[in-house]
């Protein structure tokens, strides 16, 4: 009964996959940082691990440590601290270097940021060596469905034959219907948190709309300073939202946001380094880079015009298929999008050290027409190691063409 009562007092409250890495690194860190977008759930994490927290985004608090790093360190004495916000006060860190000095015992501090901590100089320089990085995504589709994390990606770039996955497909049949529904929601609403539990549409767009100018013009400009008002960046971010599959070019962007090219080169880093963006490079006969907002509603509350499926439904299927990597300590997959001049395109490819995958997003099996089983082909003659899945927003029939190419459901590959 308590349980029930405190779901439905804060039905955004979910078991995060970060929980099992994280176990692993605080026995053997001295430091752990979680970092991540603004309200992904940080907090939440951080006040269920911490024996002792305290939040730099309370006034007292961060008056504390603004008037003496050293003292406000001091002050922390448990093991498991856990400070919030923490980049609001650089001094803390090396008030902090000097508190864990040559100790070698774990789990010392935990420390949470919605800034990458490299983006800060002296963060930079106290904490190399001495700290543990991990990232919180917003939420996957397996954590509001209260599923374990997946392993099907995982296992694809591991597996020697794609036949392999079928039987694992096929007993996901009877969540189908369940599962589309999830897919369907998350297209609609995203993964932040506070967010996708709202049914009200509106309620949910004044939430983002106060979220999102608090990254552009308070979290941004930690990291970059710049003089460009918030209007200028809120119009450079939605011209990165309407193109997500365009390679971004700053020169044809140039003149009509009239914004330098060197400074959007600054802007878009200071934007990765706030989590708001995500870097996606171009492979093949191409090279630029494609960028992706961290969540599925911000990319809509950004974009001037509805995109077509294919755009939502491969930037769906990334966000969610990175989580079956980035969970895992020990793993670092790498993300890219794959184009050739003779037009074969794989927009989401995930490298790691076991082989490489393509991926691409249908809405059904009927739509694999000639030109993307060519793609497929291309991707596999120029990556060893390789496999290509087809993965389908409609019907439950998962195949394996051959040993490495395969059409599986989302409703199996993503759960």
């Amino acid at each position: 009964m308590h349980i029930l009562v405190y779901m439905a007092i804060m039905p955004h409250i979910r078991d995060r996959h970060l929980q099992e890495p994280f176990d692993k690194l605080i026995g053997n860190a001295r430091v752990v940082g979680i970092l991540g977008h603004r309200q992904v759930g940080k907090t939440t994490f951080l006040q269920r691990v911490a024996k002792e927290y305290v939040t730099l985004d309370d006034e007292d608090s961060l008056r504390a440590a603004l008037g003496s790093p050293k003292k406000f360190i001091a002050s922390m004495k448990a093991n498991r601290s856990g400070i919030d916000e923490c980049q609001l006060v650089p001094g803390v860190f090396p008030a902090m270097k000097v508190r864990i000095g040559t100790s070698q015992i774990p789990g010392r501090f935990i420390l949470s940021g919605s800034v990458r901590f490299t983006s800060r100089r002296a963060i930079r320089e106290s904490l190399t060596g001495r700290i543990s990085n991990l990232e919180l995504h917003p939420f996957v589709l397996t954590e509001i469905e209260g599923e374990p994390n997946s392993s099907f990606l995982f296992d694809a770039v591991r597996t020697p034959a794609i036949q392999s996955l079928v039987d694992v497909a096929e007993r996901a049949r009877s969540e189908h219907g369940r599962r589309s529904k999830a897919i369907e929601k998350y297209l609609e609403r995203g993964g932040l948190p506070g967010l996708f539990h709202l049914r009200d549409g509106d309620t949910r767009k004044n939430l983002l709309r106060d979220l999102t100018e608090t990254i552009l013009d308070r979290d941004l400009r930690l990291v970059y300073r710049t003089s460009l008002p918030f209007q200028r960046i809120h119009d450079y971010c939605m011209a990165l939202a309407s193109a997500p599959l365009q390679i971004i070019r700053p020169g044809s962007l140039r003149k009509s946001l009239r914004i330098a090219e060197s400074t959007q080169q600054h802007l878009l880093h200071a934007l990765e380094s706030v989590f708001l963006l995500r870097r996606i490079p171009v492979e093949g006969d191409y090279k630029g880079d494609l960028f992706w907002f961290e969540d599925q509603l911000e990319r809509s509350h950004f974009a001037a015009t509805a995109l077509s499926d294919d755009q939502d439904w491969i930037t769906l299927i990334y966000r969610n298929a990175r989580a079956q990597f980035s969970y895992r300590i020990g793993e670092h997959a790498q993300y890219f999008c794959f184009r050739t001049r003779g037009g074969a395109q794989v927009p989401l490819g995930i490298r790691t050290s076991q082989g490489v995958l393509g991926i691409i997003g249908v809405r059904s099996r009927a739509d694999i027409n000639l030109s993307l089983k060519r793609s497929a082909d291309s991707f596999l003659k120029r990556y060893n190691h390789s496999k290509v899945l087809f993965l389908t927003r409609e019907g439950k029939q998962s195949e394996a063409l051959n040993d490495r190419i395969g059409v599986f459901p989302a409703q199996a590959a993503l759960f």
